[in-house]
């Protein structure tokens, strides 16, 4: 397990029998699940949030599914504190980075530029992002 830094994604899952949390979502034309997926540096997915809706975006309840993975992490006996972790730029939001500061991890988010202005205390290391 590398942890010299993390990636957090998210994944619009097909859910061809559909079930609780699928839902059409019109940009794949089918139902959908989606759901938080926290890797080490080497691509080794070490926790998954649980599925929600597939009509949702990546930040929908954003604080309780990092929560959800940040506690899973931690019950494996995963030391979070000053953990790195990579995500696009569709988690560049306050409350993503404030929840990643909570736990003493450090957000290393790309910028949206529908966001507006970036704000200068907010990390970004483009060539760590840019190895994820």
């Amino acid at each position: 397990m590398d942890l010299s830094s993390c990636d957090i994604d998210a994944s619009h899952s097909p859910a061809l029998r559909g079930g609780e949390q699928a839902t059409y979502q019109s940009r794949k034309s089918k139902k959908t699940t989606n759901a938080l997926y926290f890797t080490d540096r080497q691509g080794l997915p070490l926790a998954i949030s649980s599925p929600i809706a597939g009509n949702h975006h990546d930040l929908y309840n954003i604080k309780e599914s990092l929560n959800e993975l940040f506690t899973t992490l931690k019950l494996a006996g995963l030391n979070l504190d000053g953990l790195f972790i990579n995500a696009d730029s569709g988690f560049d939001s306050k409350e993503f980075r404030d929840t990643c500061n909570e736990h003493g991890i450090f957000p290393n988010v790309d910028f949206n530029s529908r966001n507006g202005n970036v704000n200068d205390t907010d990390l970004l290391d483009e060539l760590l992002y840019n190895e994820r």
